[in-house]
């Protein structure tokens, strides 16, 4: 009796003591899963989306925090100037289960009014503080996820304009000669939507910018162009200046669209262009004269985008030789299809008819940066002639040019063809300023480009001797500050 009562009391002995080591193996597994969640060793990341600097009287600051572990718990963000803090923004995100938030990103586009928020000018800091779920938090010391250094300035830069008279003709261009306080970082001329680039280290004074610009085609006389200047901080200073716009009325054309035609154009356009092929000849060439056209132009603005910063050419621009024009810049055209009216675009540039297949002549002296396809313009090569003004050569049936080569005025470019939209063989010719398309009758005309250009320019450089004094009352009787 007695042995058989201790076997089963060391049976349930062992039983209990199983259990027991069972229990004590799944308290260390949840403690060790815990301490594994909840004491989240890596702390939350911030970062700036863009390069920060300076901050002016409005800011976009986009910033980016994670938490790869328990999730975000909570951000703040602040600016430092001085013995005070400006709070921005604070958002908490409480615990969704035992395991955190759940948020393990956030996007901030904060948009600031430091000047609103009185922060005073000079150095401050951007301070991001954010949190997570971690039970570590009430061990260890708090330091800042970001801290980025930054100056507040309110202060845009100062404008002064050089140059007094502008007198242009609707869809023609212009230079203005305007100087900037050493601050300013962007500059150049806005005419409505349009934006013109300035450059700077063409005059002697580094300070001084010359500013090539256009008042489109299509706008109106009405137009009142501004010279801006911004600086690092994005404050931004606009001068009006006088500009005198003359009207003029541009040319409308009628062009039939025909059944041969659409067959010998559209398949291959489409197919070149990567368009989608269609059994519907004319919903495809209607897809071609306003889509893909469209699409060229956006094409030619990005080739545009960077232009040389000084002067390649060296003469007044030629029109290419033995050749007559077809039709003019900006015309105004109606397409006919069976007798209906299809489509209405404006033809920017000039179309230039000579023997067929004939070589293709560099208008001035410049760069290539375009040499192939260009969807309307079938093979096209453009030139950067410098300081934003470029020329386009379009329809030819064989290019002879690479990007990057540098050409003369003269130099064959290639032969004129009817690649493109070209009912026959003839060359399209445009001149641009930044990508947007202006009268090429201007720059062929050497009276227009020396009172328009060159002796702007001449009145600015460094005279010499006699004519230094002369020069220098010249500006100063023209120059008006703006503040």
């Amino acid at each position: 009796m007695l042995a058989d009562s201790s076997r089963r009391g060391s049976r349930g002995g062992g039983v209990l003591r199983r259990i027991r080591l069972w229990l004590g193996v799944l308290l260390a597994a949840v403690i060790a899963y815990l301490a594994w969640v909840k004491f989240e060793w890596s702390r939350p990341t911030a970062t700036l989306r863009h390069p920060l600097a300076y901050v002016g009287r409005q800011a976009d600051i986009p910033i980016d925090v994670a938490d790869s572990g328990t999730g975000l718990a909570s951000v703040e963000v602040s600016i430092a100037a001085g013995a005070a803090r400006y709070p921005v923004l604070f958002e908490t995100y409480p615990e969704e289960s035992w395991r955190g938030s759940g948020v393990h990103e956030k996007s901030f586009p904060l948009s600031l009014s430091p000047r609103e928020a009185k922060i005073p000018e000079g150095p401050a800091k951007l301070v991001v503080e954010a949190e997570d779920g971690s039970w570590l938090n009430y061990l260890r010391s708090q330091t800042p996820t970001l801290t980025q250094p930054i100056e507040i300035d309110y202060n845009p830069p100062s404008i002064e304009l050089l140059t007094s008279q502008h007198y242009m003709r609707l869809g023609g261009a212009d230079v203005v000669v305007f100087k900037t306080s050493k601050d300013a970082v962007q500059s150049g001329v806005a005419v409505e939507p349009y934006f013109f680039p300035g450059t700077k280290g063409l005059l002697p004074d580094p300070d001084v910018v010359v500013a090539l610009f256009a008042v489109p085609q299509d706008l109106t006389t009405s137009v009142r162009p501004k010279v801006i200047a911004e600086d690092p901080a994005g404050n931004r200073r606009e001068a009006a200046f006088f500009v005198s716009v003359k009207p003029r009325k541009f040319a409308d054309r009628t062009l039939d669209v025909d059944d041969d035609f659409l067959e010998r154009k559209v398949p291959d356009l489409l197919e070149l262009n990567r368009l989608a092929p269609t059994d519907d000849l004319l919903a495809g060439y209607l897809e071609i004269n306003r889509d893909l056209r469209k699409l060229s132009e956006e094409i030619i603005r990005k080739v545009c985008a960077n232009p040389e910063q000084k002067i390649l050419w060296t003469q007044v621009f030629q029109r290419q030789p033995d050749s007559a024009p077809l039709s003019g810049f900006a015309d105004r055209r109606t397409y006919k299809h069976d007798g209906a009216i299809i489509d209405s675009q404006t033809h920017l540039g000039f179309d230039l008819a000579s023997l067929r297949q004939s070589p293709v002549a560099a208008a001035n002296d410049g760069k290539v940066v375009y040499a192939d396809n260009l969807g309307i313009y079938g093979n096209t090569v453009i030139l950067d002639h410098g300081i934003g003004l470029y020329s386009l050569y379009g329809h030819l049936s064989s290019v002879g040019v690479q990007v990057g080569q540098a050409v003369k005025r003269g130099d064959s470019l290639g032969r004129t063809g009817e690649t493109g939209l070209a009912a026959g063989d003839h060359l399209h010719f445009s001149i641009m300023v930044n990508g947007i398309h202006v009268d090429p009758v201007e720059w062929w005309d050497p009276k227009w480009v020396q009172d328009h250009v060159t002796e702007k320019l001449k009145a600015f450089a460094a005279p010499t001797g006699a004519d230094a004094s002369a020069a220098a009352k010249e500006p100063a009787r023209r120059r008006g500050r703006h503040r």
